[in-house]
């Protein structure tokens, strides 16, 4: 089922952890169902080629700064071709029983302007559950931005002291996009461009 997990919202997740109810409002302060602590695991942003090339051909690059790392992976095509950034779980009380915290990513995301020397490093990146987003925080501003909204089919599952979640469709966010054009000097971020998808394992704590 296609879902957006909407701002103020969250999802039941039913059966083998597949997301098949509509959003229920609820409000802001909810608490969890379980103090949990997330101690470890990975995410990973998989951005189709084509919007790799978009960039490239307005000369920006997008790099993974340590400890993330990158992968390319060849598709059948070239629109089914992807880059991977795989960034580490360092923390967050993030648990998708309720939908509930944030997951806390360590490395960043470097972005680089060829066309006019000039480079915007996204850092303190984080997996909101409860609103729905991936937020980070662009060249050291004060506050976050939304970086995309978490949209699309979403799944999730829960182990033995894991958790994984995942979703095919992460939609630009507007200040997010705004403040990289203004950083870069360029025009090629766009709000709403669905920028791939999210997946998530990671070791969780309950007490």
């Amino acid at each position: 089922m296609h879902l957006t997990i909407g701002r103020r919202a969250r999802l039941t997740v039913l059966g083998a952890g597949l997301i098949t109810a509509a959003a229920v409002a609820l409000s802001a302060t909810g608490p969890a169902l379980a103090d949990t602590t997330d101690t470890g695991g990975t995410a990973t942003i998989t951005i189709p080629r084509s919007y790799i090339v978009h960039l490239a051909k307005s000369g920006v690059v997008l790099l993974a700064g340590a400890p993330s790392t990158s992968s390319y992976t060849a598709g059948p095509g070239n629109f089914s071709s992807t880059d991977a950034y795989t960034l580490p779980v360092t923390g967050g009380n993030g648990e998708v029983s309720n939908f509930y915290g944030t997951v806390d990513l360590g490395g960043t995301l470097v972005v680089i302007s060829a066309a006019h020397s000039q480079t915007a490093t996204i850092t303190d990146l984080k997996i909101n559950f409860f609103n729905g987003t991936l937020t980070g925080v662009i060249d050291g501003a004060a506050r976050p931005v939304t970086i995309a909204y978490i949209s699309g089919n979403l799944s999730s599952s829960t182990g033995t002291g894991t958790e994984t979640f995942t979703a095919t469709q992460l939609a630009f966010g507007a200040r997010a996009a705004a403040a990289l054009n203004t950083a870069l000097g360029t025009t090629v971020f766009a709000r709403a461009t669905n920028l791939g998808s999210l997946s998530t394992t990671y070791d969780v704590t309950v007490s």
